[in-house]
C-alpha cells in the first residue's frame, strides 16, 4: 500500500481550512450562526468534497498545489487556531501568540524575498537548504519564546519538526517558515497596527485635554486662598 506523504495531506488541509472560515464567514453575512462542532464537520467534509473534485483526472487540492508549491507552518496553525476558535471555542493561539506570529511572518518575508528577487547582494534562501547560521538563529528564537511561555514557540518547534519529516512540498527550512500569503497577511496587520497607533495619540490628545483643564481648574478651587 501507497504511503501518503503529509505534502499531499498539507495540500488537501490548508485549502480546507481556509474554505471552511470562508463558507462560516458567509453564513454570518446571512446571519446564520455557524459554530459548534456539527457546523465544523459538515463545512469540513464540503470543503474537502470540492478539493477532491477530479479536474483531468488530478484533484483540484493537487492543482492548487501546483500553484502554491508550499505552506509555511505558521500559516497552517494560524488557519487551524482560527477554526477551533470558530467551531469549537478553542483558543489554540493567544492574543499575545497571534501578535508574534504577525510580527514573525512580516519579519521572516522581509529578511527573505526582497533579497531573493534580487534585491540585494545576498541570498538568503540558500541558508534553508542545510543546517547553518539560519537553523541557528531559529533554535535561539524558538529557544526564547518557550522561556517566555509563548505558544508561537511551539509553532516554531513544529517547522523544525516539519522540515526534518519533508512534511513541505518543498526541501528548503525557509519555506516551512514562511510563505508569500502569510507574509502578505502579516504585513497587512502590521500596517494596520501602524496606522491606527499614529491616528490614537491624536485622539486621546483631543480626548484628553478637556478632562486636563477640568482638574486644573478643580486644583485651583482647591488651593487655599
Amino acid at each position: 500500500m501507497k504511503q501518503i506523504s503529509p505534502a499531499i495531506i498539507m495540500s488537501f488541509l490548508v485549502p480546507a481550512m481556509t474554505l471552511m472560515l470562508v463558507f462560516g464567514g458567509v453564513a454570518r453575512r446571512f446571519g446564520i450562526d455557524a459554530r459548534g462542532l456539527k457546523w465544523g464537520a459538515g463545512l469540513a467534509l464540503m470543503s474537502l468534497g470540492l478539493l477532491m473534485i477530479p479536474v483531468d483526472s488530478l484533484p483540484l487540492a493537487r492543482w492548487l498545489a501546483g500553484i502554491v508549491d508550499h505552506w509555511s507552518v505558521p500559516l497552517v496553525a494560524i488557519l487551524a487556531s482560527a477554526v477551533a476558535r470558530r467551531f469549537l471555542g478553542i483558543e489554540l493561539l493567544r492574543r499575545k501568540d497571534w501578535q508574534t506570529a504577525w510580527i514573525f511572518g512580516v519579519g521572516a518575508g522581509l529578511a527573505l524575498y526582497p533579497q531573493a528577487l534580487g534585491w540585494g547582494p545576498l541570498d538568503p534562501y540558500a541558508l534553508g537548504w542545510q543546517f547553518g547560521p539560519l537553523f541557528i538563529a531559529m533554535a535561539a528564537l524558538t529557544a526564547l519564546l518557550l522561556w517566555r511561555q509563548s505558544r508561537f514557540g511551539v509553532v516554531l518547534l513544529l517547522a523544525i519538526a516539519a522540515w526534518h519529516l519533508h512534511a513541505s512540498e518543498s526541501a528548503n527550512y525557509w519555506d516551512c517558515l514562511v510563505d508569500p500569503f502569510y507574509f502578505l497577511i502579516s504585513l497587512g496587520w502590521v500596517v494596520s497596527r501602524l496606522v491606527r497607533a499614529a491616528a490614537t495619540p491624536k485622539t486621546l490628545t483631543a480626548t484628553a485635554q478637556p478632562d486636563t483643564l477640568t482638574r486644573a481648574d478643580y486644583a485651583d478651587d482647591k488651593a487655599p486662598s
